[in-house]
Order: C-alpha cells, then structure tokens, then sequence
C-alpha cells in the first residue's frame, strides 16, 4: 500500500465516528461487489524506456450467484456466531487497562490467526511457478495470469506493495507495552490449531502429479481458503479500525504528542482496513476462476460457500479462545 493510500485509510477512520458491526461491514461490501469486481484489475507494469505492459481487467464469472452465496455465508448461524466471538474479544481487549497475561495471549494468537498469506496463499504461487515449467504451451497465458492475481493478494504483507509492512505488528504491541508476546508461554492452543490448518491447505496434495483431480483441487481449496480469509479479514481489521487510535491514546499517552509514533503503532490496524483485505479477497476470486478455465477444472459456488463457512467456523473457535484468555485474567 502506498503512503498516499494508507493515509486515505487513517482519514477514513478518523472522521467516521458512527461504530459498525462486522456484520455490517459485511453487507456494504457484498452490496457493492458488482462494482468492486468491475474495477479489479492487475497493475500494468513497465517493460523498458516508455513501454508499458497495460492493466489487465480481471475476468470473473457467476457474480450474481457468489454475491448471493456470500451474503448466505454472511448470515449463516455459524458466521454470525463467529464474528460474536471476535467482537467480545476485541471487546474485552479494548476494556483492558494494563498489560497483563490476556494482553500477551490475545497479541499471541491474534497473530496466529493471520497467516494465510504466508501458509496458504506464498505457497499457492511457489506450486505454480514450479508447475510452470510444465505447463503446455497453450495453457501459459492462463497460469501467468493466475500467479499475477495471487501476487496482488500477498503483495502487501511481504512489503511489496507497502515498505515496511514487516515492522507494523511489533509497533503496535511495543505501543501496548507488550513485546513478550512472541514467547511461547503465550501460545493458545486454539489459535495454534487455526495456523496448523492454514499450514496443511497450503501444502495439501502438493506431492501429486501436477494433472491429477487431486492436485488440482487442492490448488482451488486452497485458493478458496485465501477468498474466505481475506473477507473475513476485511469485517475483522475495519471494526477494530473504529477504536484502536483511542485505545492506544489511553494505553499510551504519550503518542498524543509524537504524530509520527501514533501513525506507525497504529499503522498495523489501519494498514489492513478499508477496502486492502476485500481487495485482495477478490483478486484470489479471479485467480480461482483462472486457475479453474486454465487446467478444466470447474469453479464451483457451493465449494465457495462450503469453504468459507468451514473457515468462519474455525477461525471463531480461535477468536472465542481469545475471548476467554482475556476474560481470565484481570
């Protein structure tokens, strides 16, 4: 993300004063996906001298029915039920008044929780470029076009699309007072559970001949992970948005009088929110499509649904983990 941008994200969030739910963050998005959609596109990039390869517009299908399916996934039981259990936890974390063991644990496992780009969505793109050498002639187009979109879903968190991307988790837990949280007696089981399932989508089949229905599968699955996480991730960073400036003020005083640190504690939150997450939720989306028409494989909207609520589900679990750590102490 470039400093214009995430400084469009900290203005958006600063003259918002009306709180939404996730839920309701959920339902603008999926309301204006037609439109998202029809914007989407990869970069053009610069070749040599003033040659430039053009924006490539993003080619996806069946809008109407997975607009649909994810507003059903939006009010399924299990969504609702999971974006109760991050809300409390987030909750709890903002009634927090000192750092203490809950602190430590949520910084721990919140972090578990927010791997896919490295465990499901970096491996995707190692897969195709090694499967690349293989790819017939006719079918190249199709997989260039895959590992573009899925760079534009991981490119920010490995700082390619916002320098210093790396550094922003630890700013905001040094602002919290809490840099022990990477030590190992603040694990929590459910999250470590949550980041072994990422782990294991990503590497899923990978092993297998690279034309067999399995291989291939795995590499729409895992796609699809990517779709639900991303979205799931944009209701999850834009409702904390709505409150992390105050909470670091009231941790942290002292950043009411030194801009620069205020920007950089709060940059990790702010960075992801507005619309970066869905942004890169629909790129996955186009490149599950692309991926699916490049190697005969069909993209399926009740696989979508199925996944994404499979995902929902596991990562409430987490959250609800969360919850408790925080609730327990203090």
């Amino acid at each position: 993300m470039s400093s214009e941008s995430l400084r469009s994200h900290f203005q958006i969030f600063e003259q918002n004063k009306s709180s939404k739910s996730m839920h309701q963050f959920g339902e603008i998005f999926i309301e204006a996906l037609t439109s998202y959609l029809g914007n989407l596109k990869i970069p053009g990039r610069d070749i040599f001298g003033n040659f430039q390869r053009g924006p490539l517009f993003a080619q996806v299908d069946q809008i109407a029915e997975i607009q649909n399916a994810m507003h059903e996934v939006l009010c399924h039981p299990s969504t609702q039920e999971a974006q109760t259990y991050a809300e409390n936890a987030f909750k709890a974390f903002l009634k927090k008044d000192k750092t203490d063991v809950g602190v430590l644990k949520f910084f721990n496992g919140w972090n578990e929780t927010h791997k896919t780009t490295s465990l499901v969505s970096a491996k995707i793109i190692m897969r195709l470029s090694a499967d690349a050498l293989s790819v017939s002639a006719e079918r190249r187009a199709g997989y260039h076009n895959v590992m573009a979109h899925m760079h534009e879903v991981a490119k920010d968190d490995f700082g390619l699309g916002h320098k210093g991307h790396d550094g922003m988790y630890d700013y905001m837990t040094a602002a919290f007072g809490a840099p022990d949280w990477v030590e190992s007696q603040y694990k929590v089981d459910a999250c470590e559970l949550f980041s072994a399932f990422l782990y294991a989508t990503g590497v899923a089949e990978h092993k297998s001949p690279m034309n067999s229905i399995e291989h291939k599968q795995s590499i729409m699955d895992a796609m699809m992970v990517s779709i639900a996480s991303e979205l799931w991730n944009g209701r999850e960073y834009n409702f904390l948005a709505q409150h992390i400036e105050k909470k670091l003020l009231s941790f942290n005083p002292l950043l009411s009088s030194n801009v620069q640190d205020l920007r950089n504690a709060k940059g990790y939150v702010l960075g992801h929110a507005g619309e970066v997450e869905n942004k890169h939720g629909l790129h996955a989306l186009a490149a599950a499509q692309t991926y699916g028409r490049t190697v005969d494989l069909r993209f399926e909207v009740d696989r979508l649904k199925e996944i994404m609520l499979d995902y929902n589900q596991r990562v409430g679990k987490a959250f609800n983990s969360l919850h408790v750590a925080l609730t327990s102490t203090g």
